[in-house]
C-alpha cells in the first residue's frame, strides 16, 4: 500500500510542478496535500469522487489506507515530521464512518482562528506562524496537513561568495555554498524532451536528499523540475565519473584543478537559498481532482456529513532553506468545508557545477523515494559582503 501512495503522492506533485513558472521561486509539496485529498475521496460522489481517486491513483475503498500509510510514513521515518488535524463546528454532525477514518485525537471543534494558528506553529516549530486559510462564518470544517522535512548533510559545504559572470544573475553578489567531493556520480545528466538536465544529488543524513537540477537557459522551469522528479527512475545520459576534459552540460565545465592527489573529483558551487510560497489549490482544482467537489451548488460531500458540504478553500504555504549544513522545509496545506592545503600540487581531472542562473531542487525521502518539497530557485540570496569572483 505505501508504494502506490508514495507513486500517487509523487504523480501529483509531478503535475503541480508543471504549473511553476520560470520568472520566479516558487515550491509546491504533493506529499502534503494527498493523505487530504485521500480522506476526502470516499466521502464524496458522483463525478467527484471519480475525479479525486483518479487524482491519488486508488480507488475510494483504499483511499483512507493509503491516507494512514503515508502520514504514518511521514510521522515515522528520521528527519520527518507529520500531523494532521480536523476542526468542526460543533453543530455539525459527521457521519460516523468518516470520523472513524481519521488518525485517534485529530478531530476538535472549530473556534477561533488563532488557535488552529497556534497549532501550525507547534506542528512547523515555528517554521511557519498560521493556516495558510482564514477561518470565516461560513467555514463549517477544516482538514489541514502539517509536514517537516530537516536533514543535515553527510558532506557539508563551505559558506563563501557567488557572483555569477554572465546570465540573469550576472554581477550579483550572492552568499554561495562550495563543496569538493570524490564521487563524480553524485552528477549526472538526464536527456529529456526539452534538452539536457543535470542533476546533483546532495545527501543528507536522514535518509533525506536534495537534488539540484538545471537545464539549458532557455529550458522551463516545469520541464527541469520534472526531469529532478523522475531521475530516480529514469537512466542517465552521462554520470560525472564519465566526464572528459573540455566536456560540457548545463551548469558544468570540466578542466583540471589544484589538489594535493591525482583523485579526479567533483566541485559544486550552488547559492544558499531559502523559498517560500503560498498556493491556492483551487487555482489549480484539475490537478488535485477538486473540480466537480468545490462546486458549492449541492451537496458533494456526503460521506462526510448528512449537512451539505464542498470545498469551498484550499491552500498550501511552504518553506524551504538550503545552507551550508543542511536542508529544512516545512507545509501546512488546508481544506476549508463550506456549505455547498603546502604538498606539491597534482592537476587531476575536476568536474565543475556551478548554478549560477535560475534552477530546481526536489528533496525526497530515500528509502521511500516519496517528494517532500520540489520547487524552483529563480534568486539566490544576497551575500553579507562583496564577492571575490565567480566563485569564491
Amino acid at each position: 500500500m505505501i508504494e502506490t501512495a508514495v507513486a500517487g503522492a509523487n504523480a501529483v506533485t509531478r503535475r503541480w510542478v508543471a504549473t511553476i513558472e520560470s520568472e520566479a521561486s516558487a515550491a509546491v509539496s504533493g506529499a502534503g496535500v494527498w493523505p487530504l485529498l485521500a480522506y476526502l475521496a470516499p466521502a464524496a460522489d458522483g463525478d467527484g469522487r471519480d475525479e479525486l481517486t483518479a487524482a491519488i491513483g486508488l480507488p475510494a475503498d483504499e483511499a483512507v489506507a493509503g491516507a494512514a500509510a503515508l502520514v504514518a510514513l511521514l510521522q515515522s521515518a528520521p528527519g520527518l515530521r507529520a500531523a494532521l488535524g480536523t476542526w468542526v463546528r460543533p453543530w455539525l454532525e459527521l457521519r460516523t464512518q468518516w470520523r472513524d477514518s481519521l488518525p485517534p485525537g485529530t478531530v476538535g471543534v472549530l473556534g477561533e482562528q488563532e488557535a488552529l494558528d497556534a497549532w501550525v506553529r507547534e506542528q512547523t516549530d515555528g517554521l511557519l506562524d498560521r493556516l495558510p486559510l482564514t477561518v470565516d462564518p461560513d467555514t463549517l470544517l477544516i482538514l489541514a496537513s502539517a509536514l517537516v522535512a530537516r536533514t543535515r548533510w553527510k558532506d557539508p559545504f563551505d559558506d563563501g561568495r557567488l557572483v555569477p559572470t554572465a546570465g540573469p544573475w550576472l554581477g550579483q553578489h550572492l552568499a554561495g555554498l562550495h563543496r569538493t567531493t570524490a564521487d563524480r556520480d553524485l552528477l549526472a545528466v538526464y536527456e529529456t524532451p526539452a534538452g539536457p538536465v543535470t542533476v546533483l544529488t546532495v545527501e543528507g543524513t536522514d535518509g533525506i536528499d536534495v537534488d539540484l537540477a538545471i537545464g539549458l537557459p532557455d529550458t522551463p522551469a516545469a520541464a527541469v523540475l520534472a526531469a529532478g522528479i523522475d531521475a530516480p527512475s529514469a537512466v542517465p545520459g552521462r554520470l560525472g565519473s564519465q566526464f572528459a576534459e573540455g566536456d560540457t552540460a548545463p551548469g558544468v565545465t570540466v578542466g583540471t584543478g589544484w589538489a594535493y592527489d591525482d583523485t579526479s573529483r567533483l566541485r559544486a558551487s550552488v547559492p544558499r537559498f531559502t523559498v517560500t510560497s503560498s498556493h491556492d489549490l483551487l487555482a489549480h482544482a484539475d490537478v488535485f481532482g477538486l473540480r466537480t467537489v468545490s462546486d458549492l451548488s449541492r451537496q458533494r460531500l456526503p460521506g462526510v456529513s448528512d449537512f451539505p458540504l464542498g470545498v469551498g478553500a484550499a491552500a498550501q504555504d511552504l518553506t524551504a532553506s538550503f545552507t551550508a549544513d543542511g536542508f529544512e522545509a516545512a507545509v501546512v496545506t488546508a481544506f476549508g468545508m463550506r456549505a455547498g592545503g603546502a604538498m606539491p600540487a597534482r592537476n587531476p581531472l575536476e568536474v565543475r557545477l556551478l548554478l549560477d542562473r535560475p534552477f530546481g531542487f526536489v528533496a525526497r525521502h530515500r528509502p521511500s523515494g516519496l517528494v517532500l518539497v520540489a520547487g524552483w530557485v529563480a534568486q539566490g540570496e544576497p551575500s553579507a559582503g562583496p564577492g571575490f569572483g565567480a566563485a569564491g
